[in-house]
């Protein structure tokens, strides 16, 4: 499936709840695993339905390196969550968020630091409920991929805590602080 990129509208709309199991969801997902898969230059950990154009709440995780982590979330909501917010890493380092619809640009954001995520996977033909914590980096991924779900982009943080944002010099190595004014255009 071909990944959107901003401006697209899709983006910035909120997906519908999935109501209904059929084959047209088993193949979605499938496609949506493939895709999440395929992304390299950055190798994606994360991919939601709307970045492939769809406006289903459905994402696609894979935090393991070897890709024995890699599921599919229904209908996910945080139903907990740490009451502290952080950016990552340490913090004079914070961890810098890209994604794979706004290619090449990357800045930190604040996330909770753990949350606890109320979703659903289809297990045969019906929709069962799991509950799972998810810490850390699994915490921020899975943050970011349910803002997509809500139509909201990382760069939103950046405007609304006054943040910075980078783009990868040529060669990818190195980064560079970009004007925030550009975002009037995503």
């Amino acid at each position: 499936m071909k990944i959107i990129t901003v401006p697209h509208p899709t983006l910035r709309s909120v997906a519908s709840p999935v109501t209904m199991v059929d084959k047209k969801l088993f193949e979605f997902l499938k496609d949506l695993e493939e895709t999440l898969l395929e992304t390299h230059n950055p190798k994606g950990v994360g991919l939601a339905a709307p970045q492939v154009d769809k406006l289903k709440r459905i994402f696609a995780l894979n935090l393991a390196e070897d890709n024995r982590e890699l599921r599919t979330v229904i209908n996910p909501e945080i139903v907990a969550h740490s009451s502290e917010t952080t950016f990552g890493g340490e913090p004079d380092e914070p961890i810098l968020e890209g994604c794979l619809s706004i290619p090449g640009i990357y800045g930190p954001v604040p996330r909770w630091s753990w949350v606890e995520l109320e979703y659903q996977l289809v297990e045969g033909t019906e929709l069962v409920k799991k509950h799972e914590r998810f810490e850390d980096y699994g915490a921020r991924v899975v943050q970011h991929e349910l803002d997509h779900l809500d139509g909201v982009l990382f760069t939103d943080y950046s405007l609304k805590y006054d943040l910075p944002l980078y783009k990868e010099k040529r060669g990818g190595k190195k980064m560079e602080e970009i004007d925030k004014s550009l975002l009037q255009y995503i």
